[in-house]
């Protein structure tokens, strides 16, 4: 499964990255085998990506955008975008600051794949880009 799955890495605020730029990354994973992405929901990357995701289901319509919540009462705002909702366990117990590195965290150790959008080296994308290298991801790089 991780083989087929890629997790979206980047800062909440992502001005000027092109809708063309994210569609030819995802397609490059998709030839490599990526049909499952795991979006943490929690800005514009991510909700970039996942619009990007849901216009090429129409050519591909086996791939899919997951949802990983942090915490279960976490707002979303375009659930037509994703497929599935996942809460990893364990997160319960932890204070809502926690529990957003602790579903990156999760998102990172389920997948091969990542399409990062880094552009400075601090704060929570960075620290789960870092990871992700850490853990060998095949990195995609906008």
């Amino acid at each position: 499964m991780k083989e087929r799955t890629a997790v979206l890495i980047g800062h909440r605020d992502c001005f000027g990255l092109e809708e063309e730029c994210v569609i030819s990354a995802l397609k490059e994973l998709i030839a490599q085998g990526v049909t499952d992405f795991l979006c943490g929901g929690q800005g514009n990357f991510d909700y970039l990506c996942a619009r990007c995701i849901h216009q090429l289901r129409a050519d591909f319509p086996g791939i899919a955008c997951q949802l990983v919540i942090p915490y279960p009462d976490f707002a979303i705002p375009s659930p037509e975008l994703f497929d599935e909702v996942i809460y990893p366990g364990g997160l319960e117990s932890l204070p809502r600051k926690a529990a957003i590195p602790a579903r990156n965290r999760y998102m990172v150790l389920h997948a091969g794949h990542a399409l990062c959008y880094i552009r400075r080296g601090w704060g929570g994308a960075a620290r789960t880009f870092a990871l992700a290298q850490h853990q060998g991801l095949h990195l995609l790089q906008l």
